[in-house]
């Protein structure tokens, strides 16, 4: 069995672009403090934080390097970013019994990504014999 090319490329970027975006949304959510009590970041633990920052940056740029995603595939990656984004907060809020600010802040942010990717999904032009038009 041949592995396809393409398939791999796409599933790559695909995957970088929704984890890196999902991943620097809610570090920057919890960072800003704009919603709950900013963090305190030991010095120590700065270089770490600087560093994950910058491994979020160049996933998203290699996402976007290895294949530029279509459409369909942008629209799929936001609304996967914005799956991850609304679940989590809202999975421990459930879990835990504490609804907390920033987790109105995180679902707002999936809440930004979903919209992104219905915006994509509306301007997208649809084939004339796309498979969700064809009955049987």
């Amino acid at each position: 069995m041949t592995m396809n090319r393409t398939a791999i490329r796409s599933a790559s970027s695909f995957f970088l672009v929704t984890f890196s975006t999902a991943f620097l949304f809610t570090l920057g959510a919890r960072l800003t403090g704009w919603f709950t009590r900013a963090p305190e970041v030991e010095q120590s633990q700065l270089s770490m934080l600087g560093v994950a920052i910058m491994i979020a940056v160049v996933c998203l740029a290699v996402g976007a390097g290895i294949r530029r995603l279509s459409a369909g595939e942008l629209q799929s990656a936001l609304l996967g970013a914005s799956a991850v984004l609304l679940s989590t907060p809202l999975a421990i809020a459930v879990l835990t019994g504490d609804w907390q600010i920033s987790t109105a802040a995180v679902s707002g942010m999936g809440v930004l990504t979903l919209a992104l990717g219905w915006l994509v999904a509306l301007t997208r032009k649809v084939p004339a014999l796309h498979e969700d038009h064809i009955d049987g």
